[in-house]
């Protein structure tokens, strides 16, 4: 077969040389493995496991709530866990007021929270105050387990119950699921909690079916002192969630998803805000992917185990997004100057993309009952789905940067007015 057939272009020029024509080989069959890999793996995302028995509440908590300026929404969240249906000896809240120049502390004192105040003009950010939170609360030996939350979410009252139950069974890092308050509001919020819907059930879910690690979120965590003192909490990304996720594997201890409880966060109103908070994530991601991706994959061979192997396959995923589109990109700018036979990933995996990015979000918004007015705003989740593209590259040429960076929250949503009063949906 002529070479430039295999593409259905006739163009100018010669053959490359022999490696190049090897080394784009190689690259598409690592986007083909990968690309069959997220294709599949959404599959075991489409049943839901029977709610477990909960048993009576034994284990005690820490809730702690990093909060930096957040004095519009820290009230209706510390009422939340005050509310929270689990005996209150078991549990106390505290808010780490970090670095604040509002009145973040007295509110969050009025409404009853345990105030923890700290001024860093080098250790500023979430990450820190965890640490510094942790490492006082270890220190007591009172607590069987911390939960985090982030100062904008509200809970559902049954989220401790849950948690006692995972503990009991033996399970030491757990992840609930993080849904959304405030989906109406634009349609910025509203795909982005089409991406949180998605991911929820055809990534998270999909992995614990299987029985493999998920990963933390940075709210609606909770982790038991026993790992948290045999991990450590070192910040030292900008998704430390994601880090203590994949030093916890390395470690031995799974993260296990709790599909059976939720928390609800507040998305961004605008594209701009959005762009500066996702690209905070993309820089983190990118750090824990450069630095665990290998040790993970070693482990993995080394122990023969499949989680950690999983584990380092799926931190690969900024490197997926740089390979799918400079490889082609790359390919399309040298063929002006050779015939270039490349495999058939193209149209076929593209089309396959944009089918995805309207089934999946509308069938995780059904199997989750879940509200169905965002999904007038559909029709724009691929645009925002495919902003991650730039996003991606952007993370990964900025890894080596910390700047931490402030997502201001102002929808002070009290619990009962999430879905008609009703919560979950």
């Amino acid at each position: 077969m002529d070479p430039s057939t295999m593409m259905g272009l006739t163009l100018p020029g010669a053959l490359p040389p022999v490696w190049v024509v090897a080394l784009i080989h190689a690259l598409e069959w690592v986007l083909i493995g990968y690309t069959a890999y997220v294709t599949i793996l959404p599959l075991a995302g489409f049943t839901t496991r029977a709610e477990r028995r909960r048993p009576p509440p034994q284990k005690r908590f820490a809730i702690v709530i990093p909060a930096h300026n957040e004095s519009v929404v820290i009230g209706n969240l510390v009422d939340c866990c005050l509310a929270m249906d689990y005996p209150r000896r078991l549990f106390d809240v505290y808010v780490i007021a970090d670095n604040c120049t509002d009145d973040t502390a007295a509110v969050a004192a009025h409404h009853g929270a345990r105030v923890i105040e700290r001024t860093s003009a080098r250790r500023r950010g979430k990450g820190y105050a965890l640490e510094d939170a942790f490492q006082r609360l270890l220190a007591g030996r009172r607590y069987d387990a911390v939960v985090v939350f982030d100062a904008d979410n509200l809970v559902e009252p049954s989220f401790l119950q849950v948690m006692n139950a995972e503990l009991l069974a033996g399970r030491d890092i757990i992840q609930c699921r993080i849904d959304v308050k405030n989906p109406d509001d634009t349609w910025v919020a509203a795909t982005f909690g089409m991406s949180f819907w998605t991911s929820n059930r055809f990534w998270f879910l999909a992995k614990h079916n299987l029985g493999l690690s998920a990963a933390l979120g940075g709210t609606g965590m909770c982790i038991s002192t026993r790992a948290l003192r045999e991990v450590g909490w070192q910040p030292s990304s900008l998704t430390e969630d994601l880090e203590f996720s994949a030093r916890a594997l390395l470690a031995g201890y799974r993260t296990y998803w709790s599909h059976e409880v939720a928390i609800y966060d507040e998305k961004p109103l605008t594209f701009a805000q959005s762009w500066r908070q996702r690209m905070r994530w993309a820089q983190g991601q990118a750090q824990v992917a450069f630095r665990y991706l290998p040790r993970l994959l070693w482990a993995g061979i080394r122990e023969r185990s499949i989680l950690k192997l999983e584990g380092g396959f799926a931190l690969f995923q900024p490197f997926y997004v740089i390979l799918s589109t400079g490889v082609y990109g790359l390919g399309i700018v040298l063929a002006h100057f050779w015939v270039l036979p490349l495999m058939p990933l193209g149209v076929p995996f593209w089309i396959g993309i944009a089918i995805a990015d309207y089934v999946l979000p509308a069938a995780a918004m059904l199997a989750d009952r879940r509200p169905k007015r965002p999904l007038r705003f559909l029709i724009l989740y691929p645009l925002f789905m495919y902003s991650w593209i730039p996003l991606t590259w952007g993370g990964v040429i900025r890894a080596r940067h910390r700047d931490w960076v402030h997502t201001s929250h102002t929808r002070a949503i009290a619990y009962a007015e999430l879905a008609g009063g009703k919560g979950a949906g």
